[in-house]
This record gives C-alpha cells, structure tokens and sequence, in this order.
C-alpha cells in the first residue's frame, strides 16, 4: 500500500507502507516491533506509527526520541502508539486472527465440510488420519535423511 505523502508541480510522492515498516523494523531493536503505520497528507505530514513492546523493561520514551531523530528530518512528524504484546493471549488472538483471514483456512474447513457430506464421518476420520500419518512418515524421513547428510535423493533424470 501506498501512502500519499505529497503534491507537487510535477506530481504526487507517496510512500511504501511495506517499505517505511521494513524500515523501522530495521532501527527498532528486537525488542520492539512496528504493527502499522499510516502516513497524512501535508507538507509536515504527520506518521503515526503502531509499535509493539515485547519486554516491558525498555523506556517507551527512548525509542520515541530515537524514531523521532531519524525520521524528522525526512519531513514527517511522528507519533507513536503503543500496544501491549506482552499481555497473555495478545499472540494467541493475532495467530487466530491471521488463520481467520487466511483463504487457506477457508479452502481446508470447506473441503473438510464437502468430505464429510460425500464420503461420511468414517471417510473423513480415515482421510485426516492417513493425511497425518503420510506428513509423520515424512517428517521422519526428511529428519533421517539430514541426519546422514544424504540432502535430497538423487535426481530421476540422469544428463
């Protein structure tokens, strides 16, 4: 996503979403991580960034100050809003969110719904325990595999 930054003679200037978050995250410690960010319109435009804390040991303060002095002189004013990742179930309700808007998770809950129509609840226990039991062997064999520094089989075709 772009964000409109500027209106100039010869054009508009906008800025990468992706590309500033990418950014940040770079002069963020580990720590410390940013959500989102959103950029308004203006000559002095104003970036309100969304930061996470994952240690509530680090000064909030220190970091604003330090986001500040890196991006002011780019022409942005910036403002920070912090959220708590450190609270239990913070991560828990982000994974559950992500999956929810997942198309990957619609895909398997609608092809598990449609096996069970068609093929029955016996259908569906023997398919989801093949299916596990196919990804087990499998991780098993890759772990083996590495194990004896085999990497991957050989290849089919022979040049």
């Amino acid at each position: 996503m772009y964000f409109l930054w500027k209106r100039a003679p010869h054009g508009s200037i906008r800025v990468s979403c992706d590309g500033f978050s990418d950014f940040i995250n770079r002069v963020l410690s580990g720590k410390s991580k940013c959500r989102s960010l959103c950029v308004a319109e203006g000559e002095t435009a104003a970036m309100t960034l969304v930061l996470s804390l994952n240690d509530v040991t680090m000064d909030c303060g220190e970091i604003e100050k330090r986001l500040a002095e890196i991006i002011t002189p780019m022409g942005f004013s910036v403002k920070v809003i912090w959220t708590d990742n450190g609270a239990p179930g913070v991560d828990l309700g982000e994974k559950f969110t992500s999956a929810y808007q997942s198309p990957w998770t619609w895909m398997l809950v609608a092809s598990l719904i449609t096996l069970k129509i068609m093929a029955g609840w016996n259908g569906l226990f023997w398919t989801i325990f093949w299916g596990t039991s196919a990804w087990f062997v499998s991780k098993v064999m890759i772990s083996w595999m590495k194990k004896r520094k085999l990497g991957s089989p050989p290849p089919l075709i022979r040049r």
